[in-house]
């Protein structure tokens, strides 16, 4: 057998014959190209014939052959474009001369430029600059604005332009983009312009500090013209909701919405103050009279609002999936037991509700736990919960003795929660002018512990422990909550102000 240094001297020249190949592969497409006339392809054929294999004569003397044929065809058609009125192309012309120069240096050859090579290439470039220049200023005369914003950021692109020509061709484009922005504005566009202007602001890395003024003060009539404004109600949900999450879910939405989502309003769009809003709805309600679009329009006037957003939390379903449940067994030890007493005697005869007798709250589930007592802080999930179920079945406490066999359950799996708000936008007159439903749902998982007594007399070591320790719970859950909230106070909010910026032109 041969050892891979005898392999690799044997494959050497295959791949000189391949490498060969190819190069005579590219000399042949060029020798092609050539006969059809196509001077410029068939000398970047011969350059890579050359680049593959540099021992090709024939390729290296063919190329500079073709290479200046198609030198002097690209200065003929040069010629020809600009004779015809079209000095861009004309000058393209001779960018692709540069190409072809540059493509032949790097593969260790030159071709020579013509006599007066660049002060013609230069002339076409003035002719393109100027011709571009002279596009822009008559499609801005006419109203073609977007053209003449291409034509102004053309002239500053292909063709080497002096520092000169580069800061005429921003003052043009720029000044092109406030004259359109002044249009939009005096025909009560004012997002347009408002848009319109900030692209102006984006022209160039550091805008001139007069262009500036001018700009900013544009959008800020833009925006005194076409600003709305926004209130927002306290988040409300219904009886379901509440029945599983008490009042906390919409709470921490609307502090999410208020602290956050709401203070971020786009331009055009500026929120009510909420205190000012709730006072007013308060003095309109007066206990009495349930919330509705048309008390909400009347909050409006009074306020100087132009529209109110009602969000309500609709629907909250909570359910675990893939769920495992692994009996444990241990036998309950004196150390055990002792210590698990000696808690008791430190906490006192105070109790839990949620954790049964001898725990306290940084202990685990024990056989006293209800999401309605425990989860009452946060939302408070049963097994698969809707509007219309939750809550776990209590069991008998049980008191172990050294030497008893204890049983507990490590249960885990994955945790959805999926929400859905409805906004309703109102105007005015009371009368609801947008509606839309907004979902949210995320998943984590969860590993808890079941025993019928104190999870201390289990002996545990601390990974295991921490399945009984209500803290370990908590943050699992509100990690999930969090993301439900969030996902819900942005999507509310995104939706919210794209309605409300479709009615601003």
């Amino acid at each position: 057998m041969a050892t891979t240094p005898t392999r690799l001297f044997l494959a050497l020249p295959l791949l000189l014959t391949m490498a060969c190949a190819s190069a005579t592969d590219r000399f042949n497409d060029g020798l092609e190209l050539q006969a059809q006339g196509r001077y410029m392809e068939a000398a970047y054929r011969y350059a890579d014939a050359v680049e593959k294999d540099a021992s090709l004569q024939e390729a290296r003397d063919r190329l500079l052959i073709v290479g200046d044929s198609a030198i002097m065809v690209a200065l003929e058609e040069s010629d020809y474009l600009d004779g015809r009125g079209e000095p861009v192309e004309a000058a393209r012309q001779f960018l692709a001369i540069d190409r072809l120069m540059s493509r032949v240096r790097s593969v260790g050859m030159r071709l020579l430029e013509p006599d007066g090579y660049r002060v013609d290439r230069r002339t076409a470039f003035e002719r393109a600059i100027e011709w571009h220049m002279t596009e822009g200023e008559d499609a801005s005369r006419e109203g073609r604005w977007e053209d003449a914003v291409r034509a102004f950021a053309s002239a500053r692109v292909e063709f080497s332009p002096t520092r000169d020509q580069r800061e005429a061709s921003f003052v043009a484009q720029t000044r092109v983009l406030i004259d359109w922005a002044e249009i939009e504005l005096g025909d009560r566009r004012p997002r347009a312009a408002y848009g319109i202007a900030e692209r102006a602001l984006s022209v160039r890395r550091s805008t001139p500090r007069p262009i500036v003024l001018e700009i900013n003060d544009l959008q800020d009539r833009a925006l005194a013209m076409g600003t709305v404004v926004v209130a927002a109600l306290p988040v409300s949900a219904t009886g379901g909701v509440r029945d599983i999450a008490g009042t906390v879910l919409e709470v921490e939405l609307d502090q999410a919405m208020e602290t956050r989502q709401w203070r971020n309003a786009p331009p055009f769009v500026a929120m009510a103050d909420a205190n000012i809003l709730r006072r007013e709805l308060r003095g309109l309600l007066r206990g009495i009279i349930p919330r509705s679009p048309a008390i909400i329009g009347r909050a409006l006037d009074l306020i100087g609002a132009d529209y109110g957003v009602m969000v309500e939390i609709v629907a909250l379903r909570i359910a675990d999936d893939d769920v495992e449940v692994e009996e444990r067994t241990v036998v309950i030890r004196r150390q055990d037991l002792d210590r698990s007493r000696a808690r008791d005697r430190e906490r006192g005869p105070a109790r839990d509700a949620c954790y049964g007798p001898g725990q306290g709250r940084d202990r685990g589930r024990g056989i006293g736990l209800d999401p309605a007592d425990c989860r009452g802080r946060g939302w408070g999930p049963g097994r698969n919960s809707n509007q219309n179920s939750g809550g776990n079945t209590r069991r008998r406490w049980v008191t172990y003795e050294i030497g008893d066999t204890a049983t507990y359950w490590v249960i885990s799996g994955r945790r959805t929660v999926q929400a859905e708000a409805e906004v309703l936008i109102v105007n005015l007159d009371g009368r609801a002018v947008a509606e839309f439903v907004i979902t949210s749902q995320q998943e984590g998982s969860f590993r808890e512990g079941e025993f019928d007594g104190d999870p201390w007399q289990l002996g545990l070591n601390n990974r295991n422990t921490r399945i009984f320790e209500y803290d370990q719970w908590d943050d699992e859950w509100r990690g999930i909550q969090r993301a439900v909230i969030d996902q819900l106070a942005v999507g509310i909010s995104v939706e919210t102000f794209r309605e409300v910026l479709s009615w601003v032109e």
